[in-house]
């Protein structure tokens, strides 16, 4: 078989994962598994803590990926008849970390708690429940403990941050 050469990338081209995605003259846009799945996924709410303290108690391997937002932890796993996805943005505004199904399911509280009693954690370590993409989660929500992320008890905290980001950047979901 005779050897191929590929000449190497034009030397004005980005990498095709760096945004602001096709602005550049890299005629490639790369996008993760994440940034591709996650939009099929229903979000069923928030946690306050990061992924690893759940991936450790369930052992399951944290993942890195990245999107258009930033790069991030996420592990996906099956639980108690859920398919479950949690993910961390590295730069994430309020420091939560999002869970989702990714079979989206009409009992999404059922799940949450599911998760929430296998992880052996209670309601505080939620941030909200629903979706932070719909309207309901674009309400305010209310910090319940000294823990919360600024560590003011009882402030409220704009939940829809990062999803009005996502949207300004043309990363919603293709499910609204």
């Amino acid at each position: 078989m005779t050897a191929i050469e590929v000449p190497g990338p034009e030397a004005d081209w980005q990498p095709a994962t760096q945004p602001p995605y096709y602005t550049g003259k890299n005629p490639a846009y790369q996008y993760s598994v994440w940034e591709h799945s996650a939009p099929l996924f229903q979000m069923i709410g928030a946690l306050t803590l990061p992924v690893q303290p759940v991936a450790q108690r369930l052992r399951l391997h944290v993942e890195r990926s990245w999107d258009g937002l930033d790069e991030l932890d996420v592990v996906l796993f099956r639980l108690d008849g859920f398919s479950f996805a949690i993910s961390k943005h590295d730069g994430h505004p309020l420091g939560v970390s999002y869970v989702w199904l990714t079979q989206p399911h009409e009992q999404a509280d059922k799940a949450l708690n599911t998760l929430l009693e296998a992880v052996g954690i209670g309601e505080d370590a939620v941030a909200f429940r629903g979706d932070a993409r719909e309207d309901r989660a674009e309400r305010i929500a209310t910090s319940q403990d000294a823990g919360s992320p600024d560590g003011v008890s009882g402030a409220t905290l704009p939940t829809a941050l990062w999803a009005r980001l996502r949207r300004a950047i043309g990363a919603t979901s293709a499910t609204q």
